[in-house]
């Protein structure tokens, strides 16, 4: 090794596992303990100190890889998401799961259970990574990368160009390729596998879950779950629910949960009114978007599949009118609601998400893709009430809800379209065959992507507070049987639903009848985001289509091609 240009401080503490050939060997400089499994290939490394290299791996034209002192490799460390001025925070760990930092960024009002969480945690992962040593895993390859230090990097992994990575992990299994990419220069941080941390991504205090992929990113105290796909923009104390969506480099994300969440270019909001510091925060609920140049000041609550234009001084709370569209107009915020119910778009919508998971065997984030669920369902219903109550008064032609002005005309049209959509969810969770679990016909909540009913998630809480769920796994094999349960919790809730709507216990032809009404709703919504989807069509969107075209037959014949209409 010696005649292969390799240094080292002292050369007993240098082991080596196997027949290593030292052909394979040149130009590295060792410090420290370093332990190396053949074959492996180390070329042009600058420094090796206190790591274990696996076989298979391959460091190449690499400046320092070393391990500083006994380190945690980024778990333990706490990440101050959804509140930047803190008081929600969560800890960085490998077994982190898209409910797990729910439930404790979010239910600070149990702080037994919080505690207990963390504690879990710490004892199940951070105590056991403390190492004296990095560890570079099973066929794991780096090159032409800058400083790593006090980073474990798993099985198969790729790094290539990384400018520096300080105190994290990366994880990866055999059969995975979690990818860190050009330029990257990551502080405090856990990437899970399969995912993707590319083009001069600047990242600190961050989780990167299962699939998930950032490129050309500034990120903050954020984690990203199943999903998520971010590029370009900023990030600040983000709690980034699964399909968390931003590609534009005007875009800023912070202090907020955003779930299911399409960013268009432009999108920001403000957490620091200039009284308390950066003290507030935004919930968006799943399924918003937020269009060009779309502005909020927090705090704030979107409703679930609500589109915000505009911009919004008012912190409106739209959470009980789902699929609403609310706009700016003369600096007041208008809401019109339900109207994403006959939208094309949100048909469209719950047909891609499934198609783009991309989440492996290893990933434990609960994703709940159905449309027709109680947590919305019981939202529609609210829309409704709330909404005949208004309707009930004579406000004229402008109503206001909670600063929130809805002209009488969008109103009427929004509770036509929520009882279509209350009957449309009935109809299919009663369909679904299932037996009714009466667990499901209380309140429900979307955890991190997953569907569950409060009670049950409570009975879960309160099993970590006697100690009868007493470890990560079992908490998380918990929720997934609570998943597991889902039609079956569903069916409870219309059950239920049903019943209260007549009076008396449902007969089969009760059922039978509501099934029908359910189905004869969602044809009428179907046709509705038909004829929308038309209005996409016309002739007055082929601007720019045919630009040689001779005649308006040709253009169209462009447009259609190019846009895939028949």
């Amino acid at each position: 090794m010696q005649s292969h240009g390799c240094t080292a401080e002292n050369w007993d503490s240098i082991e080596i596992c196997g027949n290593l050939s030292s052909a394979t060997i040149y130009n590295c400089g060792f410090r420290g303990t370093v332990r190396i499994e053949s074959p492996v290939v180390l070329r042009n490394v600058g420094t090796l100190a206190n790591c274990e290299i696996h076989s298979g791996a391959c460091i190449e034209n690499t400046s320092v890889i070393e391990t500083t002192e006994c380190s945690s490799f980024g778990n333990g460390i706490f990440s101050a998401v959804v509140n930047e001025g803190g008081g929600r925070e969560v800890p960085l760990f490998t077994g982190l799961t898209s409910q797990l930092a729910y439930i404790i960024a979010m239910y600070r009002h149990r702080p037994e259970t919080i505690e207990r969480l963390q504690h879990m945690a710490e004892r199940e992962y951070t105590l056991p990574s403390v190492s004296p040593l990095c560890s570079i895993g099973y066929g794991a390859r780096i090159t032409a990368c800058g400083i790593i230090r006090n980073v474990c990097i798993g099985h198969d992994a790729v790094i290539e160009g990384a400018s520096f990575l300080n105190n994290g992990t990366v994880c990866s299994e055999k059969g995975q390729r979690t990818y860190i990419g050009p330029g990257v220069k990551m502080r405090e941080f856990i990437v899970c596998g399969n995912s993707i941390i590319d083009n001069g991504t600047v990242a600190e205090r961050c989780f990167f879950g299962n699939a998930t992929h950032v490129s050309a990113l500034s990120a903050v105290d954020t984690l990203f779950f199943a999903g998520s796909h971010c590029e370009n923009g900023e990030m600040c104390s983000v709690l980034a629910g699964p399909y968390t969506i931003s590609h534009h480099k005007s875009t800023l994300l912070i202090a907020g949960m955003f779930s299911f969440f399409n960013a268009g270019s432009g999108t920001n909001q403000s957490n620091h009114l200039l009284k308390s510091g950066p003290v507030h925060q935004g919930i968006h609920l799943r399924g918003c978007k937020y269009g060009s140049d779309a502005y909020m000041m927090l705090p704030a609550l979107d409703g679930p599949f609500t589109t915000v234009i505009g911009r919004h001084k008012s912190h409106p709370d739209t959470e009980y009118f789902p699929f609403s569209l609310v706009i700016e107009q003369d600096g007041h915020t208008w809401l019109m609601p339900a109207s994403n119910l006959a939208a094309s778009g949100q048909a469209r919508d719950f047909t891609k998400w499934p198609k783009r998971d991309k989440r492996d065997t290893f990933s434990r984030d609960i994703i709940n893709f159905e449309e027709c669920n109680p947590y919305l369902a019981e939202r529609i219903a609210t829309a409704i009430n709330i909404s005949e109550e208004l309707m009930s008064k004579d406000a004229g032609d402008v109503c206001t809800y909670r600063k929130l002005r809805i002209r009488t005309s969008m109103l009427r049209r929004g509770l036509r379209l929520y009882r279509l959509a209350l009957a449309k969810y009935m109809g299919a969770m009663l369909a679904c065959g299932a037996e009714p679990d009466m667990l499901g016909a209380g309140r429900w909540s979307d955890v991190g992507g997953m569907y569950i009913p409060v009670s049950v998630m409570n009975d879960i809480l309160d099993g970590i507070d006697n100690g009868s769920i007493a470890t990560i796994n079992a908490v998380c094999d918990a929720l997934s049987k609570a998943h597991a349960a889902y039609p079956r919790y569903a069916a409870g809730w219309a059950y239920a639903r049903l019943e209260k709507e007549l009076g008396h216990t449902p007969s089969d032809d009760d059922i039978a009848a509501a099934i029908a009404a359910g189905r004869e709703a969602a044809d009428k919504l179907a046709t509705l985001a038909a004829d929308d989807i038309r209005s996409e069509q016309d002739a007055s969107m082929a601007v720019g289509y045919g630009i040689d075209a001779e005649d308006d037959v040709t253009r169209m014949a462009d447009f259609k091609t190019v846009r895939h209409i028949q």
